[in-house]
């Protein structure tokens, strides 16, 4: 027993000499791991500090730093998501009390504009048999139309981006030229429905306002409120 405590003393003395040769001949060592000195305690007297505590330090000091740019992000989106919430039951609460179809496209089309800055918004209905005396754009489409746009309706979920020319014209007409980016919410009434009674279509002149990879958890639930508002309507 006292051989082998004896052979493991020595072999942990090797261990460091060949440790404290390796941190001699690599001093950028802790400057390719920095997160090391971060996990090392190194106890030191008062007064004059050694330079690894010193390092210790400058590490945790930038954690902490980026812990608290990270809190702040979330704040921040925290704040904006309240605002956007509030925006989108100013909607909501609006198209409650819209009158007709009318009323609806309005509300959709002002509210947009004014609380979310979209350039251009339209609201394209699906056979529903119905028309609009002041708004065209609730007259049902014709078949070719409907065609560009089977893939979103399926896909059930908004979509954001780039449209094909072909799209553009058939959402925002005379617009068209100066839509760059958009986003497209297919109008479902609830989860387990069948029918889509149109898309929204929501048209901005910068191309990055509407990207593929930007949440569309908000948008889904525009969408939802309008489809119910819009199979009321409807139904009447």
């Amino acid at each position: 027993m006292t051989s082998q405590r004896k052979t493991t003393t020595e072999l942990g003395q090797d261990i460091e000499k060949l440790v404290t040769k390796y941190l001699r001949d690599h001093p950028a060592f802790f400057e390719r791991h920095p997160y090391l000195l971060g996990e090392m305690s190194l106890p030191h007297e008062s007064g004059t500090a050694v330079s690894l505590v010193e390092r210790q330090v400058a590490v945790l000091r930038d954690q902490r730093d980026d812990y608290k740019r990270k809190l702040q992000q979330l704040t921040d989106a925290a704040r904006a998501n309240e605002r956007l919430i509030e925006r989108i039951n100013a909607i909501v609460l609006a198209l409650i009390d819209a009158a007709d179809l009318d009323d609806v496209v309005e509300v959709v089309q002002e509210r947009l504009k004014q609380d979310f800055d979209a350039d251009a918004v339209v609201l394209r209905l699906f056979h529903t048999g119905s028309g609009s005396t002041r708004h065209g754009e609730l007259a049902d489409w014709s078949e070719p139309a409907l065609g560009a746009f089977e893939k979103v309706a399926a896909s059930r979920r908004p979509i954001c981006g780039r449209l094909k020319p072909g799209q553009l014209e058939s959402l925002f007409g005379d617009q068209a030229g100066t839509i760059s980016s958009a986003a497209l919410v297919p109008l479902f009434a609830s989860a387990d429905t069948k029918t889509c009674h149109g898309l929204l279509a929501i048209g901005s002149h910068e191309v990055t306002r509407f990207h593929p990879e930007m949440g569309t958890l908000f948008l889904d639930h525009l969408g939802k409120a309008v489809a119910r508002i819009l199979k009321r309507h409807l139904s009447n």
